[in-house]
């Protein structure tokens, strides 16, 4: 089994509802060592699963450390059950990161199959997410826009951003 190790980039990007976190702010629990309350964490830490530390995402048969979180930039969460079936999240954990390198890659494979909401760090460092695209199956990514157009919270440019290929500056 894997371990963190140094990243704890989930602390300081994915929101916590029970601790009043709100996404791309840092934990208060976060310490030198990892997470301070680790053994009393909340329920939405207790659920969250990296999908790096399973050892479930891979580029050219490989999956080591340059595919880290905060190594390749982006975190990536998987939901079963969604309103759209199975469904990745890539949480950008330095802007720009789901644009390149491996965290590209594994968008790519991804989206072959499955829809992937990216979550795109705010601008200038502000606390929360940018904006949110859509990449993968065009019927899944149109009904996913159609959804997140009707929550005034998440914004989605338009349409035809939400369906341009990752090396469109769009995404």
């Amino acid at each position: 089994m894997r371990e963190c190790g140094s990243c704890s980039a989930c602390c300081a990007v994915i929101a916590v509802h029970e601790l009043d976190k709100g996404t791309y702010e840092t934990c208060e629990h976060l310490c030198a060592s990892g997470c301070g309350i680790y053994a009393e964490r909340p329920g939405s830490c207790r659920s969250f699963e990296c999908q790096w530390l399973r050892g479930v995402l891979e580029v050219d048969g490989s999956v080591d450390t340059e595919m880290r979180p905060d190594a390749c930039g982006v975190i990536f969460d998987y939901r079963p059950e969604t309103a759209f079936g199975e469904m990745f999240t890539a949480w950008e954990v330095e802007p720009g990161a789901s644009a390149s390198g491996h965290a590209r890659s594994i968008i790519e494979g991804l989206q072959e199959s499955f829809l992937v909401m990216i979550v795109i760090h705010g601008p200038d460092g502000e606390k929360g997410p940018g904006e949110h695209s859509f990449v993968g199956p065009p019927g899944l990514v149109a009904q996913a826009v159609d959804v997140m157009w009707s929550r005034p919270q998440l914004h989605v440019p338009s349409a035809s951003a939400a369906r341009t290929p990752l090396d469109s500056p769009s995404v």
